[in-house]
């Protein structure tokens, strides 16, 4: 009987065991998507991992969008899931999907806000890196994997139709949400949790969160971003309300760019001029809306501490 089988085992051996679960998924399922890209599209393993370098060729776009789903999938969700199972005997209640913390709307409502005025925070930290007197030789690998971050963006979100808007939605916010939360969230913050303070857990999982995104100008932004994410399944036990974040933080720049073309280059240039007055409205929007999220899930609390 596998369930719960790893529930009791140290904590170095749970982590090297999900460390593997993540590493296996991403080797297999990032060459599985690879061979399903190159039998749909009728071009060979060569030419899909080439098309990564240049979405503009042919199909590039398509085929970067199913092979980066599979990977998410296989990577993030498929290892969440087999983790929580071998280490807990309540693998749902362990991951944190079996409860919905009360009043449904206005938790909701609560996380609409945050992620709204969460754009204001992640705006100031992301120009607070990249301010920063890094090396020389530090700076261009930054702007180096800047530039191929921002060309990724740039083709993925020339979206053609409402049904690309769609695909795009799915590939960059529905899939990343589950996935990466399952993860972090769903497990690891969980395990962590077993055998260190709260706190610690959640910075933990915050920093492996935002290392694993490998955008090193947008580290502080992301890091953040996970802070906030753990609290939210720290003071709820349920991985909903960090997932519905999550989406919505993502989700945000598709639909800006698809509805309202939206220029993300110029936002994230040196040269855009704060506006102090709105940036203080919404930091304020933010504090208001995380305090009164903590209270609303007050009713919510009691950590699981079942193996």
């Amino acid at each position: 009987m596998l369930k719960g089988r790893f529930a009791q085992e140290p904590l170095y051996s749970q982590l090297l065991l999900l460390v593997g679960l993540v590493f296996v998924g991403m080797l297999f399922f990032t060459t599985l998507g690879v061979f399903i890209a190159s039998a749909t599209f009728g071009i060979s393993p060569e030419d899909v991992l080439s098309i990564f370098q240049n979405l503009d060729k042919g199909a590039g776009r398509e085929v970067f969008k199913l092979v980066q789903s599979i990977n998410t999938i296989g990577s993030y969700f498929i290892p969440a899931l087999v983790a929580a199972y071998l280490f807990d005997l309540q693998p749902k209640r362990f991951i944190g999907s079996e409860t919905f913390p009360t009043p449904a709307w206005l938790i909701v409502a609560c996380l609409v806000l945050m992620a709204y005025s969460m754009s204001a925070l992640s705006d100031l930290l992301y120009r607070i890196s990249s301010a920063f007197p890094w090396p020389e030789s530090i700076t261009a690998n930054m702007e180096d994997m800047q530039e191929v971050m921002l060309g990724t963006y740039s083709n993925v979100l020339n979206m053609k139709g409402f049904g690309d808007f769609l695909h795009v939605l799915m590939v960059m916010a529905v899939l990343p949400a589950i996935a990466e939360e399952s993860l972090f969230r769903g497990v690891l913050q969980p395990l962590l949790r077993r055998k260190l303070n709260p706190h610690i857990a959640i910075l933990i999982t915050s920093f492996a969160f935002s290392a694993l995104h490998q955008q090193y100008l947008a580290f502080l932004s992301i890091f953040v971003l996970g802070m906030l994410l753990g609290y939210l399944r720290e003071w709820t036990n349920s991985i909903w309300p960090s997932t519905i974040l999550h989406f919505f933080n993502n989700a945000s720049i598709v639909v800006l760019v698809y509805f309202f073309d939206f220029d993300y280059r110029e936002a994230l240039s040196e040269n855009q001029v704060i506006n102090w007055a709105e940036t203080g409205t919404l930091l304020a929007v933010l504090i208001f809306s995380v305090l009164l999220f903590e209270r609303l899930s007050r009713g919510s609390r009691g950590w699981s501490g079942s193996k």
